[in-house]
């Protein structure tokens, strides 16, 4: 048997020139696109070139990679030069089977599992900014964790290895070497690898029943991209598929309403197919698929709600009408521009303790009310809802920089252009500060200031022509 000839990875250089060199339609940015995914590994790459057929695209590649990756990288020859791949892969990780202490290969199928996405380690040991912060770890019964000390230790020796990247407190596996490591899992050791990515991706997020709360979004931020990624069916305990609506939840936050839709119908049609997962789950996805659609102007948003709150109220097992359920009810009478439910709706909101889902529902009937009338006494009306949600929510949450962007509108259609231009400015100055400037609503309140700026600029010339 021959030996194992060790080729590292090209430069990056080397890399966009392979790819540029034979395949001359490919752009350099794509190409650094996909020497980046791949992991400049001379072999993938030989091989990605028999792959890129005339006009496909590097986004139409790398799905079609993804769906294929069996056939990509085992090459359909037992033995050949994948199966030394993977040989190696064990040789590095030095793979003994242990039964109680965390294995070098369990490590590696963890992070395998999430297909790439960079895992933070730095969140399982240093909370993020909270003392009250609680993982959703502890959620878990005790006998059913994997204990997690070593994990550092482990992913510090694979680095020296040199297949772990361990980068600003994140742990990376290069995408080739995530299907390579699925590939050479058992189905025993898939299983210990599925429980101990579900233990560590749940140590870094915060308790939640599908909602990524504002104030613990350092967290969902740092977490969001492995749980976007990973496949649903290794996250089997409830914390673990509260996790995936949550970081949903937190993709409507940022504005990214197109890819929370897609994981949600996605996680959706995985649920359909698993047993024993609870009612309240599958419900609250349609509760989120109710927000993504409403925001993206989809009609389905009426339907996602009216299945979701129709289910809690007359399902054979009824279900609590919870504030995530309200909420997610107050997006379906928006979308379907119905100020008497979200009356109804608020009524019920105001019987919970926590007041601002109250106030949210308060903020959509303003909403409609500014869009079908231009009575100049609703700003005063809105302009109290943001002082209650400035007390409660504090100035910077989402939820009062919508009722001020609201606000400056009303102001707007009442004829109080100054008052208007005032509060789009003070709006947009949070927004970006808060939301970044590349953010849905942050662009839609810069527009609304360029507009009034320049309408305010017309009336100041036509008042000088004459």
């Amino acid at each position: 048997m021959a030996k194992v000839v060790e080729v590292g990875p090209f430069s990056r250089g080397e890399s966009v020139g392979s790819l540029t060199d034979n395949l001359k339609e490919l752009s350099e940015q794509d190409a650094v696109r996909l020497a980046e995914h791949l992991g400049d590994l001379p072999l993938v790459l030989t091989k990605a070139l028999r792959w890129f057929t005339p006009g496909v695209t590097v986004d139409g590649f790398l799905r079609r990679a993804k769906t294929h990756a069996h056939a990509m990288f085992e090459g359909g020859q037992p033995g050949g030069p994948y199966a030394s791949l993977l040989g190696e892969l064990r040789r590095l990780a030095g793979y003994v089977p242990q039964a109680d202490r965390l294995s070098p290969v369990d490590v590696l199928g963890a992070l395998a599992l999430m297909d790439g996405a960079p895992f933070p380690v730095s969140l399982l040991d240093v909370q993020p900014l909270r003392l009250t912060w609680r993982s959703a770890l502890n959620d878990l019964p005790p006998n059913s964790r994997i204990p997690l000390y070593g994990l550092g230790t482990v992913l510090e020796d694979l680095e020296r290895r040199g297949i772990v990247h361990l980068v600003d407190g994140e742990a990376r596996l290069v995408w080739p070497t995530c299907q390579l490591v699925r590939l050479a899992l058992s189905s025993a050791e898939l299983e210990r690898a599925a429980r101990l990515a579900e233990m560590i991706l749940l140590g870094t997020v915060p308790r939640s029943k599908g909602v990524a709360q504002w104030k613990y979004w350092p967290s969902w931020q740092a977490s969001a991209g492995a749980l976007q990624v990973i496949d649903p069916r290794f996250l089997r305990t409830s914390p673990g598929r509260y996790a995936l609506l949550a970081s949903c939840d937190f993709l409507l936050g940022q504005g990214r309403a197109a890819e929370a839709r897609d994981r949600l119908l996605a996680l959706r049609s995985a649920w359909r197919r698993t047993r024993n997962v609870p009612l309240d789950i599958r419900v609250r996805a349609y509760d989120l698929l109710t927000q993504a659609s409403y925001q993206l102007g989809d009609d389905a948003a009426r339907r996602y709600g009216a299945t979701a709150f129709r289910v809690r109220r007359t399902g054979q097992d009824r279900l609590p009408l919870d504030a995530i359920t309200i909420a997610g009810a107050a997006h379906w009478a928006l979308a379907a521009s119905r100020v008497d439910w979200l009356a109804e709706l608020r009524q019920l909101a105001v019987d919970l303790p926590d007041q601002r889902l109250a106030l949210r529902i308060a903020s959509f009937a303003m909403l409609l009310s500014e869009q079908s009338s231009h009575d100049p006494c609703l700003a005063d009306s809105i302009r109290e809802i943001v002082r209650a949600q400035s007390d409660i929510l504090g100035p910077e949450h989402p939820h009062t920089l919508f009722t001020m962007d609201l606000l400056a509108r009303a102001y707007q259609s009442a004829g109080r252009a100054e008052e208007a231009l005032e509060q789009f400015a003070r709006t947009l100055e949070l927004r970006a500060r808060t939301l970044g400037p590349g953010h849905t609503d942050t662009r839609a309140t810069a527009d609304a200031l360029y507009r009034q700026r320049r309408d305010l600029g017309r009336e100041a010339s036509g008042d000088r022509l004459h």
